[in-house]
């Protein structure tokens, strides 16, 4: 008799618990049935397939990051046309391409808990060739190497294996817009330094001049004639004064030159204020195949001295650089004597 009272309260505990997990997980989002990771976007990416990019935070497009590619070239859009870093934008895809995510929630009232609503989120669009976009996704807060992230439209937020606010030079929590010169290709200028013939500067202190001299060489027993040595050589100053520089001193300036990285780009459009003119300070690079690269230094920038204004001449964008370049570059000429 006891036993079956005991079954009895045994089945109406069940039925009771039974009933409560049924209410409980009816008022909680719905959760991932598959468990794991799943690809976040489907298929590959590619450049051959993106024609632009896009990164803003909330409503603020103007503010962020706008790529787009003009012929095989990709440019920012919404600063000046800068030439945009086509290895971080093929990375950008990459990291897209095998992200993976982890189903959170579909609850729209904890969007905000996972900072994925529309007006606080990193927005990331990908687009195609007719400016649709492939890909819109908003990015919210951090976690671990990942984030959260949803597509547009949808509730779903997934925690992905990679975190794509790092990938725009947003950290932190703080809620800042997308670091936009992190996407400018910035080598403004490279050289091969063995093709270097001359160097000319000329600068509001000094005009200096100088050469390399290589060694006569010796034809050999066959009389055929040797090539020089291209790192035997010697630097001739002629200008102010002929004079047998210190190489590693005058080898120094040829070395700022070889890869010239810039800060940002200030515009297209030649302004007065940036001392690009005939009186800026400029050196010119004569190569052995004759052809010659001048470069002008200008003004200091008027809101931080440490950077100045720099023009590759013949182009028309006008960029900002750190000021201890032209530092570099402008040597005295009687600090390339030798002792």
């Amino acid at each position: 008799m006891g036993s079956n009272r005991n079954l009895v309260i045994l089945v109406v505990l069940l039925v009771v618990l039974g009933g409560t997990y049924m209410l409980t997980s009816q008022q909680r989002s719905h959760m991932d049935n598959t468990g794991g990771f799943r690809d976040v976007v489907e298929g590959p990416l590619s450049t051959d397939d993106v024609f632009g990019i896009e990164a803003y935070r909330g409503e603020n497009r103007e503010g962020g990051v706008v790529m787009s590619k003009r012929g095989t070239d990709w440019v920012l859009t919404n600063h000046h046309d800068a030439p945009a870093n086509e290895n971080k934008i093929r990375t950008l895809l990459g990291n897209l391409e095998s992200m993976e995510g982890e189903f959170r929630s579909d609850d729209a009232g904890v969007l905000g808990d996972y900072q994925l609503e529309d007006a606080n989120a990193l927005h990331v669009v990908v687009k195609g060739e007719s400016g649709a976009d492939l890909h819109h996704f908003l990015v919210g807060k951090s976690s671990g190497s990942g984030g959260f992230v949803r597509t547009d439209g949808s509730n779903e937020a997934l925690l992905a294996s990679h975190n794509l606010r790092s990938d725009f030079g947003m950290f932190g929590e703080d809620q800042t817009d997308p670091d936009r010169a992190s996407w400018i290709d910035l080598v403004v200028f490279e050289l091969d330094r063995n093709e270097a013939a001359s160097l000319d500067l000329k600068s509001s202190e000094f005009a200096l001049v100088m050469n390399k001299e290589f060694p006569e060489v010796q034809a050999d027993s066959t009389g055929a004639q040797a090539l020089p040595d291209p790192s035997a050589y010697e630097w001739r100053v002629t200008v102010p004064e002929s004079f047998q520089a210190t190489k590693t001193q005058a080898d120094a300036i040829l070395n700022s030159l070889t890869n010239l990285r810039a800060r940002d780009i200030a515009g297209r459009d030649m302004k007065e204020e940036y001392g690009l003119g005939d009186d800026a300070d400029r050196v010119t690079v004569t190569m052995k195949d004759s052809t010659q690269h001048t470069l002008r230094f200008g003004r200091q920038l008027p809101d931080d001295e440490s950077q100045c204004y720099f023009q590759v001449e013949g182009e028309d964008i006008v960029w900002t650089m750190q000021n201890y370049i032209r530092q570099n570059v402008f040597k005295d000429p009687k600090d390339l004597k030798p002792e």
